[in-house]
């Protein structure tokens, strides 16, 4: 089949749904398809302002240089389409780059347009960032104060790249005859119950598949050894209790609530904070919560398999997070999770008892005591680490990879119209 992924970057640096969008465009050329990448841009761009984060992550530190600046982000047989125009930080140039990727679809006529952005939803549309009305509600819902809350809740009204997300996500929620798309992935029951509640969308409309794991399985032998040498980096005991914090978007992740927890602990957790954001102010309150001594910021790291080793649970009290694809890569190395309703994998993490999940991220007393409950040696901890370690093996890419193809082949077959692209 000729399969377009539309996108906005391509580059798996960005995040998790434009870390997908690499993947699955490998996958699909792995599987003897002609794909094809239609995006805006297709190589990394830092912010100046967040320029010295990513000189001082961990890798830069380490190597000397920043995070993978040479790194290859196009797999081998992808071709990528970089549409260009203005910058899609803008309501406008959103909108433009959506036009624009529906006219090359119009033009080039693929078999089927597979969309991971709202900017236009394709033929098969796939969320990986979320529904934004419960983006948006989630996002003020993570001010720390019911002022904050009527502030951000305006600065959104007012925001022309907001409204635009708005607009754009009420078209793609239309049916199909009437230009939306054929079908849309829902990649967690979050989901689901966010595309009814908002828009009324039914099963028929949904596809509901689980992310998958995109790395292999750790190899076991190598984790001590990962262990205690990033630990020794960051001065941390081999008995020291070690959470790991993961995310770019530190507020709405939930870093604040993360420290929160750390300080109450009762059995001395330390946290591990990595990821790409404006560091000052979580330092400052760390400092002010009195554990600057029990807080490492890492800063961006492409050696998450060395983090995840020297972890002994994932600490991630997110306001909004469509899937998580971190806490499935924290269950691959045995850890549990401590989380809450809002991250979309939170079903696994529940089903199989491997961790916790608590009703709001702002709850830091839950969340502490959730920390101190957790077992981090003997029998206890290693039963927990086999579930996790099984739970993540069976989220396999061949089983994703199977009910993708059968969505395409579906909609091939079903089409009415020749509306492909259009």
């Amino acid at each position: 089949m000729k399969i377009a992924i539309i996108i906005e970057h391509f580059d798996a640096a960005r995040g998790g749904a434009e870390r997908f969008a690499v993947w699955l465009a490998g996958q699909l050329v792995r599987r003897g398809h002609e794909v094809h990448v239609v995006c805006h841009d297709a190589q990394r761009r830092i912010h100046p302002r967040r320029a010295a984060h990513q000189a001082s992550s961990h890798d830069a530190v380490r190597s000397g240089h920043a995070d993978g600046q040479d790194d290859p982000i196009i797999p081998e047989g992808v071709q990528v389409h970089r549409l260009g125009g203005l910058k899609i930080s803008s309501g406008v140039g959103f909108r433009l780059f959506g036009r624009r990727a529906r006219l090359w679809c119009q033009r080039h006529r693929p078999d089927v347009a597979h969309s991971i952005t709202v900017a236009w939803a394709g033929d098969l549309y796939h969320p990986q960032a979320g529904v934004y009305r419960g983006i948006q509600a989630q996002a003020i819902a993570a001010r720390d104060s019911q002022g904050q809350m009527e502030l951000k809740r305006w600065l959104l009204r007012l925001s022309s790249k907001q409204r635009t997300l708005l607009a754009l996500e009420r078209r793609a929620m239309r049916p199909y005859a009437a230009g939306g798309p054929w079908k849309i992935f829902s990649l967690s029951d979050m989901l689901s119950v966010e595309f009814v509640r908002y828009y009324g969308v039914g099963d028929a409309r949904l596809i509901r598949l689980d992310n998958p794991r995109m790395d292999e399985l750790p190899d076991l032998g190598t984790l001590g050894a990962l262990r205690a040498g990033f630990r020794g980096h960051y001065g941390l005991a081999g008995t020291d209790r070690v959470a790991a914090f993961v995310g770019h978007d530190f507020r709405r992740k939930g870093l604040r609530w993360a420290l929160e927890a750390i300080a109450r602990s009762r059995t001395g957790w330390k946290l591990l904070v990595v990821g790409l954001g404006k560091f000052r102010e979580y330092i400052e309150l760390a400092q002010r919560l009195g554990i600057s001594t029990r807080v490492k910021f890492v800063g961006p790291t492409r050696q998450m398999d060395q983090v995840y080793a020297a972890a002994d649970a994932l600490l991630l009290p997110t306001f909004y997070d469509s899937y998580g694809f971190v806490g499935v890569e924290a269950l691959s190395y045995g850890l549990p999770v401590v989380s809450t309703r809002f991250l979309g994998c939170a079903p696994v993490i529940a089903r199989n008892d491997l961790g916790s999940i608590v009703e709001s991220p702002k709850d830091a007393a839950a969340l502490a005591e959730a920390l101190d409950i957790l077992p981090v040696s003997g029998r206890a901890r290693s039963a927990l680490a086999a579930r996790a370690r099984e739970a993540s093996a069976g989220m396999t890419a061949d089983e994703f990879m199977r009910q993708t193809l059968a969505a395409y082949e579906e909609f091939c077959a079903t089409r009415s119209g020749g509306r492909s692209g259009g």
